[in-house]
């Protein structure tokens, strides 16, 4: 099993080699160096269309590059956002629990008063008699 180049190689090798045997040198190198020049061509094409894609890869990885850095200062923002939310929704938490907890003792103080808890007549001693 050859590779392609090498194939090519032995093509051009072989062909060179009849074409010196059959005498006509000067036709003969024409049109090997005609072929060779076509390959080179080719060849040139293949580089050039390389070349354009390695190109465009890198595009696609600045512009990954970029968005990528863009997200982890999206995330950072967001975390400390996250942050501030939690620790804004903590206070309020703790706020209206003193509020509620406020309202419940007042509530029972008011309902304590109502039945004559702090009246101050403690049935202790005098009464009648």
């Amino acid at each position: 099993m050859l590779s392609e180049g090498t194939r090519r190689a032995q093509l051009l090798h072989d062909q060179a080699g009849q074409d010196q045997g059959s005498g006509g040198a000067a036709g003969g190198d024409t049109d090997t160096l005609g072929r060779v020049q076509d390959q080179l061509g080719a060849v040139q094409n293949v580089m050039r269309q390389n070349v354009d894609q390695m190109l465009t890869n890198i595009e696609h990885a600045q512009t990954l590059e970029t968005s990528s850095a863009e997200l982890s200062s999206n995330a950072r923002a967001f975390q400390s956002a996250g942050r501030r939310v939690r620790k804004q929704m903590w206070w309020q938490n703790l706020k209206m629990k003193l509020y509620l907890g406020a309202a419940i003792t007042a509530a029972l103080l008011l309902i304590l008063w109502w039945a004559g808890a702090f009246s101050g007549g403690g049935g202790g001693g005098g009464g009648g008699g």
